[in-house]
C-alpha cells in the first residue's frame, strides 16, 4: 500500500507556526526552560546523577552518548516533569548501572538466562513484567532468578517490561557489530555518502532496541546532531542530514489539530508535514544567514502547546507579561489562556 502524503500547509498554519517559532526563539530557546535540548541532559538539577559533562558530550564521548540515549528513552507516555523526577530519584550507583553500555553487557553476558543472549531473544522471549500487588519485577521463564532487569524495572517506575530498555539498547549496538555508538555511526557513514540516507540508517539502527520508536530515535539523534537545537553540544552534526529528525508528540499533535490538520496521522506523514511547514520559516543561523531547521520549528510547537512545561518555566511569558493583549498574537491558541493542552 502506498503511503498517503500529507496535505500542503495552509496560510493559517504557516502564520501560526511563524508566530510560535518567533515566540520560542525570544522566550525559551537556549534557556533552562528549553526542555529536550542537549543542555538539559547535562544539568544535575534536572536529571540528577545521570547528567553528563558538557565537555564529554561535545567531544562525542561514547559513554556520554549512551547515557543520553538511555535518558531519551525515558521520555515517552509521561510528562517531562514526571520523568525528570524519576531520574533525579535514582541514586548514583544505580544511575551508572542503568546508563553504562559496558556494565549492562557484562550483566547480560554473565546471566544464565537465555533471553539475555541477544537483543532478538530479549525482545522476542523475555516476559518481564511487574507483580500486580508488590510491583516487583517478575517473569515466568526464570521466576527464581535475581535478574538485573527485574531490579531495573522497579527503579525506572514505568510499566513492567520497560526494564528491558537499557539492556536492549546496549545489546542492539553490540549485535549490530559495533563496539559503541561512535562505532555504530562510523559504520553508517562508511556505508553511504548520502547524508539523508545516513540519517535514515542511523535512525533505523537505533530503532532495533526495545521501546525505541521513530520518535525516540529522532529525539536522541536531533539532540546530538542539530547545532541550533544544541549549540556546542552536537558532536554528530557533520556528515548527516539532521534536518530529517523531528519529534512528533502529543503537544505537536495539539497544534496540528488546532490549526486544522486533518491527517493522515502516521508518524511519517506528520513529520513530513512539519518539515514542509518549516520550509517557509527560516531560522537565523551564523552570520545572519537564514537556515532550514524543522526540528527547531517543531520544538517551538511542542513547547508552546505544553502547559506543564510552561507552568514550570519562570521565564515563560505567562508570568512576566499580561496575556491580554498578547504581543505574540497567539492568545486564541495559547494553552496559558485555554484548557486544551497535553502533558
Amino acid at each position: 500500500m502506498a503511503r498517503q502524503a500529507p496535505p500542503a500547509p495552509t496560510r493559517k498554519q504557516y502564520r501560526l507556526a511563524r508566530l510560535i517559532t518567533r515566540w520560542y526563539l525570544e522566550v525559551h530557546h537556549g534557556r533552562p526552560s528549553d526542555v529536550g535540548a542537549a543542555a538539559m541532559f547535562c544539568d544535575p538539577a534536572r536529571v540528577g546523577h545521570f547528567a553528563v559533562s558538557r565537555e564529554a558530550l561535545a567531544a562525542g564521548d561514547p559513554d556520554a552518548l549512551f547515557r543520553v540515549l538511555f535518558m531519551t528513552t525515558m521520555f515517552q507516555r509521561r510528562s517531562d516533569a514526571q520523568i525528570m523526577r524519576v531520574l533525579r530519584g535514582i541514586g548514583a550507583e544505580d544511575a551508572r548501572e542503568l546508563s553504562s553500555a559496558r556494565t549492562l553487557l557484562d550483566l547480560a553476558e554473565g546471566s544464565p538466562c537465555p533471553h539475555l543472549a541477544s537483543n532478538e531473544a530479549l525482545i522476542r522471549d523475555c516476559d518481564l513484567t511487574k507483580h500486580p500487588t508488590t510491583k516487583l519485577g517478575i517473569c515466568a521463564e526464570r521466576p527464581e532468578l535475581a535478574c538485573h532487569l527485574k531490579r531495573q524495572t522497579v527503579l525506572l517506575k514505568r510499566y513492567g517490561h520497560f526494564g528491558k530498555v537499557p539492556t536492549s539498547a546496549a545489546l542492539n549496538i553490540r549485535d549490530a557489530g559495533a563496539s559503541d555508538l561512535s562505532s555504530l555511526r562510523a559504520q553508517v557513514l562508511a556505508e553511504t555518502q548520502d547524508p539523508a540516507e545516513r540519517a535514515s540508517l542511523l535512525q533505523r539502527r537505533l530503532m532495533g532496541a526495545w521501546r525505541v520508536s521513530e520518535k525516540i530515535a529522532s529525539m536522541f539523534l536531533s539532540v546530538i546532531s542539530n547545532p541550533q537545537l544544541s549549540p556546542g553540544l552536537a558532536p554528530w552534526s557533520e556528515g548527516v542530514d539532521w534536518s530529517r529528525y523531528v519529534v512528533v508528540d502529543s503537544n505537536v499533535d495539539l497544534f496540528l489539530r488546532a490549526s486544522g490538520y486533518e491527517g493522515p496521522w502516521t508518524y511519517e506523514a506528520r513529520a513530513q508535514f512539519i518539515r514542509r511547514l518549516s520550509k517557509r520559516i527560516p531560522i537565523e543561523g551564523e552570520g545572519g544567514a537564514a537556515e532550514y531547521n524543522p526540528r527547531l520549528v517543531q520544538q517551538a510547537l511542542y513547547l508552546f502547546m505544553s502547559v506543564s512545561n510552561r507552568r514550570d518555566a519562570e521565564n515563560d511569558c505567562r508570568y512576566v507579561e499580561s496575556c491580554s493583549p498578547c504581543r505574540h498574537k497567539l492568545g486564541a491558541l495559547c494553552p496559558a489562556t485555554s484548557t486544551a493542552s497535553a502533558p
